[in-house]
């Protein structure tokens, strides 16, 4: 998490943070199922998820087009 980004304005002040395709996992592993979390963190956790098994999906394409073309 290399950049992160912060607005000020009055009444939309929040953080936008980049977050690296290798940490994913590790955040996930982190923050691993648990029924006591807020709405938030349930949020976050499953927008992670969406973004792992999409980066997953998109590994597995490049190793497909790097496969077809060498041929």
């Amino acid at each position: 998490m290399d950049r992160i980004y912060t607005n000020h304005r009055h009444g939309e002040r929040r953080i936008h943070v980049e977050i690296a395709e290798n940490e994913i996992a590790d955040l996930l592993d982190d923050l691993s199922p648990d029924t006591a979390w807020f709405a938030t963190t349930t949020r976050l956790r499953q927008i992670l998820h969406d973004a792992h098994e999409a980066f997953t999906n998109d590994r597995r394409n490049d190793a497909h087009e790097a496969d077809i073309s060498r041929t």
